[in-house]
């Protein structure tokens, strides 16, 4: 089971090798379709690879990591595993000492972890290479930070430095933070100086790898992933409306935009490529004007339905629509009848999604790190429901 990675996952592995044997963050020159083969026989530890180029396609952050592990553990996939089952749990116990920080009952809190432990989109992800489990770690440390400034004042900074962990470990999660941020100013729980410090960490972080980036691939683009293209190209073509779900919301190819794009120019590279798609994004907006709003709306229906609108079979599948129904009944519930941290929360995770939904597309897997957010929520709804209804039947 654990040499059955392929795609994105696959990809990974690949970055994560690159960066144990030589040091740069690309590619090996080996055929991927190799790493199974010589990561099952050992084989791979001993053996010198040459360096292919360097490569901005996947965030750094799991790769660093895969590539740490691999150093200590001489290209361990056991080992990795392993490492992947510590940091969930870690995760829990931040997930823990925020729900202490916001004072619950020890029944809350005990559910509230629970739900955690028991996340089945984490079970879904956690079988395969992809970065959303590790994206779940950072979220989680990101709203333990959060938790702590809102009840002691402290840990104002280390939102910011995990805030830039996090984008960059899946830049979806770009808007999260400052939508937090934005809501809590509003809200009167944090000042405009405040959030000026703890942007200027989240920002110092990305400066780091944006400059490598700048530096490697020669441009003046300040660029996180170069997919990025390719990612706003699936969420906007004439097939979107049509063939966008929630559970496969990549479905619409991201070559169709490139279909009637007549360039005007030579693309080159991974940045030209990028480049291309969405040079060919903006043509196809302003050719499809009248097609705007049905893409938009099409795309935000299925970032915000709880139900899959192509139906997967089994338990897990099931049990995260369960989690993903809870969520929004919950995140209703929290704007009409709480205030402060949990209305912060809502509106933050709102008004990220509908941010970066509109500029790429929505989907199930990468929506799945936001969990750590939703079960939150879930708890806070629950500790405020029987308060009310007390207060109502007093």
């Amino acid at each position: 089971m654990k040499y059955d990675f392929d795609g994105d996952a696959g990809d990974f592995i690949h970055l994560g090798t690159t960066l144990a044997k030589t040091g740069k963050y690309g590619h090996l020159k080996f055929p991927e379709s190799s790493l199974k083969e010589e990561l099952k026989t050992g084989y791979i530890q001993f053996e010198h690879y040459e360096f292919a180029g360097h490569s901005t396609w996947r965030p750094p952050v799991w790769p660093l990591l895969i590539a740490s592990i691999f150093l200590i553990s001489g290209y361990s996939l056991s080992f990795l595993i392993f490492f992947k089952f510590f940091l969930f749990g870690l995760g829990a116990f931040f997930f823990y000492k925020s729900l202490r920080l916001l004072q619950l009952k020890s029944s809350l809190i005990f559910i509230g972890v629970i739900l955690y432990l028991l996340n089945p989109a984490w079970q879904l992800y956690s079988r395969v290479f992809l970065s959303e489990p590790i994206t779940l770690f950072f979220l989680t440390i990101f709203v333990w930070a959060v938790v702590k400034f809102y009840r002691n004042g402290t840990s104002l900074l280390i939102q910011g430095v995990f805030a830039g962990v996090l984008i960059l470990c899946h830049p979806y999660y770009i808007f999260l933070p400052f939508s937090i941020w934005l809501f809590l100013l509003i809200y009167r729980k944090i000042s405009l100086v405040q959030i000026f410090q703890t942007a200027i960490c989240t920002i110092l972080i990305l400066g780091f790898w944006i400059g490598r980036n700048m530096i490697v691939l020669h441009t003046n683009s300040p660029i996180i992933t170069t997919s990025s293209g390719a990612v706003m190209a699936k969420g906007w073509n004439d097939k979107v409306p049509s063939l966008h779900t929630n559970t496969k919301g990549d479905l619409a190819d991201e070559g169709l935009v490139l279909e009637n794009f007549e360039a005007d120019r030579v693309y080159k590279g991974e940045v030209g490529s990028m480049q291309r798609y969405q040079d060919a994004v903006k043509v196809f907006i302003l050719k499809n004007t009248e097609a705007i709003l049905p893409i938009i709306l099409k795309k935000l229906k299925s970032a915000f339905n709880p139900f899959p609108e192509t139906k997967k079979p089994g338990i897990l599948e099931t049990g995260r629509v369960v989690y993903q129904f809870l969520a929004l009944f919950a995140t209703f519930y929290v704007l009409i009848f709480c205030g402060g941290l949990a209305r912060s929360i809502a509106f933050g995770l709102i008004l990220s999604t509908i941010l970066i939904t509109i500029i790429t597309y929505s989907g199930f897997r990468f929506r799945m790190p936001q969990t750590a957010l939703e079960i939150l929520i879930i708890t806070l709804a629950l500790d405020h429901i029987p308060n009310r209804f007390l207060i109502k039947s007093e």
